[in-house]
């Protein structure tokens, strides 16, 4: 069993970027997700280090998954554990911002500066992903498709079927995030 993870202090002007490593191939079809964290200075983009935010629902607290971040135990929701799941590549390292990891959840101090500077971090984000979760059968890639395939179509002519995909995409709990519905461009 691994030890329990413990933050270092965060440098003010810095984010924490979780290195997301590459799965261990040997180790079959659920390999442990290791990450390390290093950290970035936020404004100063010459020595910043590129990085990709995750926008994701953090979903139920029940049943936690274990990953290892610096070789130790760290437990994150399931829909957490999914999304870096789905981002582990099998040969390159990725270099993310995640909230609920790169932010030390019990030094309210620290969170309160990060979570005043989330816009800022998704401003320098090389890209920012966005996670909704597993998809399913009447929910996913076949809705976003659709909606693709319709945008300059009137609402009144979508079909039940695809109605009913899409609803249920759009009640998916990121969608109902504050900053997902309410934020205004930068």
């Amino acid at each position: 069993m691994s030890p329990p993870f413990h933050y270092s202090d965060l440098a003010n002007g810095s984010v924490r970027l979780l290195w997301l490593l590459p799965h261990d191939a040997a180790a079959g079809e659920n390999p442990r997700i290791q990450c390390r964290f290093s950290q970035s200075p936020l404004l100063d983009s010459e020595t910043a280090h590129p990085f990709e935010a995750l926008s994701y629902a953090w979903g139920p607290e029940e049943n936690p998954k274990s990953i290892l971040v610096d070789g130790c135990e760290f437990l994150v929701r399931a829909n957490l554990y999914s999304a870096l799941s789905h981002l582990q590549d099998r040969f390159i390292e990725r270099v993310l911002w995640v909230d609920a990891l790169c932010i030390n959840q019990k030094d309210t101090t620290e969170k309160g500066r990060q979570v005043q500077s989330m816009a800022k971090i998704y401003a320098k984000a090389s890209r920012v992903i966005v996670w909704l979760g597993e998809a399913t059968h009447n929910c996913g890639d076949a809705a976003l498709e659709y909606i693709r395939s319709v945008s300059d179509v009137l609402a009144a002519e979508f079909d039940e079927k695809m109605n009913e995909s899409i609803v249920n995409l759009l009640e998916r709990s990121w969608f109902r995030r504050v900053w997902v519905r309410y934020t205004s461009p930068l």
